[in-house]
């Protein structure tokens, strides 16, 4: 006979059917044994309410019986019809009454078969009573009197009634002991219906325990753990000790939060990795390669992992790294093609190889399994553009292993890391030299171009003094036309005087490191006003300046020049018969603070928002005087500050240009971005 399975190991379901069945049985056996106590105790109380209209039914018929005899007496003695009433009244009920006390008593023959000679005798007296009382009408007195006198009527109306009477007796017997009965089941039901709440919340409550130490226990020890789990604690051991399915739960959530774990520390060492990669620290890429095999070797359970780089030119392999002790011995060194057919294979089919018994190999000699002691190999290649450049090799060298489809793609998820950092290394030093050589160019065409200036303003200053001599020494013996040609030669040599300072202007913007302070731009504003003073009082212009600007960090110099730029721009390009309008002030656009100077000139068409700010762009304007490169050195000073320049403007209406340079004391950090002439 088999032994029956415990409790604890019988599954979720059945336990939940067996808890049921311990709650639902017992509660419909108690309904069951107190809904038949109530319908006892119903139908009692019926053969109660039954057996009461019994009796008054008697009654009813032993009143009329009464009622026969008082009208017949009265009659008798006034002879008078009115005293006849209750006797019709009696006689015409009489039946109906009999007919539904027989129908109460049809179940019961014994009453039924008392109320026949009742019956029959109350028939009798009635018809004996009409008799008389038709005899009186007709003036016949002799047979009512003597009726009377003998006392027949009153014998036979003592007869009924006794037989009524013991009738009624049988009936109130009946009616106490249902009474009694009726009694004895309604406190049964009453304390039948305490018991079964009792027995119910009992039932509950002791269903609620199994329930909690079988199930909801279990869950909530479950859910706790999970709630540890993801808040970063997981726990060794969950306390669910059953083995139905939320044991089997528990332990496979155990071995989940192993394997999260041993991923999360997986993907931690990634990332380590992939810092060592975009910041390659003071010991350089063989560190970086160090560190990806140690850790490769650590996550894999291996104490040997190799970084092989295939040298094309000499046809071997080079160590590029190697984990632990190993490194010092092997990194640099070299391994023969022949000696290493396993990893030479991972290198030219790119797919890894998996050796789990070296010792099987029939090779006569490997390196890794003779001179280094390795037991079991897997190889993954390292993959570039040009296809695989090296192999990821790792070995246990203490016992043999076997390495399973996760320990392939792991070990391939190190290898990308190693060929990545391998790759940025090359390509990092290809871009150094590159950077190098072009920086030394670029060094070459700045001192060309620095050096051209200097050459081109010697000449043009020659040439604008020249005309201005010839002017002077032959003035009075040259005519109107060779004065005029002067003139013009004098006023280009200084144009390109003003143009050659310009440019070098521009050149020298960023090519020392400047002075970072805290500027006023309203204080700059009121010099660059008062340079400004002929041109406005010949203009006859107005240059308003906010109440409050916001302190900027930079050199005061470079705010100087912008300001000074922008206003004499918007001096110069005026709508002629209206005297220019100025504004220099401070508004927040998109998050940032911007500075502006705003004029009522001529204005600037969208399409040339752009062109303006390169360098000798006019924009058709001819007549205004300029070198053309003052926007340009505002843009190249707001862009060495990492700020931004741009105009908003409508032909004939006016143009505001606005710029952003770092707040001090919310920007001030921003460092100033040091530039070449001619970059």
């Amino acid at each position: 006979m088999r032994a029956p399975i415990p409790f604890s190991r019988l599954l979720v379901h059945r336990k939940v059917i067996l808890i049921l069945a311990f709650i639902v049985l017992p509660v419909v056996g108690m309904m069951v044994l107190y809904l038949n106590t109530l319908r006892q105790s119903l139908a009692v109380q019926g053969e109660v309410d039954r057996l009461f209209e019994i009796q008054v039914q008697a009654e009813a018929i032993l009143s009329m019986v009464l009622e026969v005899q008082d009208g017949f007496r009265g009659f008798v003695l006034v002879r008078k019809e009115k005293y006849l009433e209750p006797f019709n009244k009696a006689e015409a009920a009489f039946d109906p009454a009999i007919a539904r006390l027989k129908q109460m008593v049809r179940d019961d023959p014994e009453q039924l078969q008392r109320l026949t000679p009742i019956e029959a005798r109350l028939h009798v007296l009635l018809e004996k009573k009409k008799r008389l009382i038709d005899a009186i009408r007709l003036g016949e007195l002799k047979a009512a009197r003597e009726h009377i006198e003998s006392g027949e009527g009153q014998n036979a109306l003592n007869t009924i009634r006794e037989d009524l009477r013991v009738f009624e007796s049988i009936e109130k017997q009946r009616l106490s002991e249902r009474r009694a009965r009726a009694e004895r089941l309604a406190s049964v039901t009453q304390y039948g219906l305490v018991g079964v709440v009792i027995g119910i919340l009992f039932l509950w409550w002791l269903a609620s325990r199994l329930l909690a130490r079988t199930i909801t226990g279990p869950l909530a020890t479950l859910t706790a753990a999970a709630q540890e789990f993801g808040s970063g604690r997981p726990i060794a051991r969950i306390p669910v000790f059953s083995t139905d399915e939320l044991g089997r739960l528990a332990r496979t959530m155990e071995e989940m939060q192993e394997r999260i774990s041993r991923h999360i520390s997986q993907i931690e060492a990634f990332q380590a990795i992939g810092q060592d990669i975009s910041t390659i620290g003071p010991d350089g890429l063989e560190g970086v390669l160090k560190r990806i095999a140690e850790t490769a070797g650590s996550m894999l359970s291996v104490d040997l992992c190799l970084v092989l780089l295939w040298d094309e030119t000499i046809g071997c392999w080079k160590v590029g790294a190697a984990s632990g002790h190993w490194h010092d011995l092997l990194c640099r060194s070299v391994l023969i093609r022949e000696e290493t057919p396993i990893s030479f294979k991972a290198l030219t089919t790119g797919h890894p190889q998996v050796v789990d018994d070296l010792e099987a190999r029939p090779e006569v000699v490997l390196q890794i399994r003779d001179r280094l002691g390795g037991k079991s190999l897997l190889t993954v290649p390292l993959r570039g553009p040009k296809g695989a450049f090296g192999v990821l090799a790792l070995a246990p060298t203490r016992e043999k292993r076997v390495f399973t489809d996760w320990d392939v793609r792991l070990s391939q998820q190190f290898a990308v890391q190693a060929a990545i950092a391998i790759l940025n290394a090359r390509l990092y030093e290809a871009a150094q030299q590159r950077g190098e050589g072009l920086q030394n160019r670029l060094e070459e065409l700045e001192r060309y171009a620095t050096n051209m200036a200097h050459d081109l303003k010697g000449p043009a200053r020659r040439m604008a003094e020249l005309a201005s001599l010839l002017r002077i020494d032959y003035k009075g013996r040259l005519d109107e036309r060779a004065d005029r040609y002067l003139g013009w030669i004098r006023e280009t040599g200084q144009q390109l005087m003003n143009r050659i300072e310009e440019v070098l202007k521009l050149a020298r913007i960023g090519t020392v490191p400047e002075v970072v302070e805290a500027v006023a731009p309203a204080d700059v504003a009121r010099d660059v006003i008062k340079g400004c003073e002929g041109l406005i009082e010949q203009q006859g212009a107005r240059v308003r300046v906010a109440d409050w600007l916001p302190k900027l960090a930079c050199n005061r110099v470079h705010l100087f020049q912008v300001l000074d730029n922008l206003v004499r721009n918007a001096l110069h390009f005026s709508v002629d018969g209206r005297p220019p309008d100025v504004e220099i002030g401070v508004v927040k656009q998109m998050n940032e603070t911007a500075l502006f100077v705003r004029d009522n000139g001529i204005g600037i068409p969208s399409s040339d928002w752009e062109r303006i700010f390169e360098p000798f762009e006019r924009l058709g304007h001819k007549d205004v005087q300029g070198t053309g490169i003052g926007l340009a050195i505002v843009k190249k000073i707001i862009e060495l500050y990492q700020g931004r320049v741009w105009v908003e403007s409508e032909p004939g209406e006016g143009a505001t240009f606005f710029f952003t340079l770092p707040l001090y004391g919310e920007l001030a950090g921003v460092p100033v971005r040091q530039e070449k002439a001619g970059s």
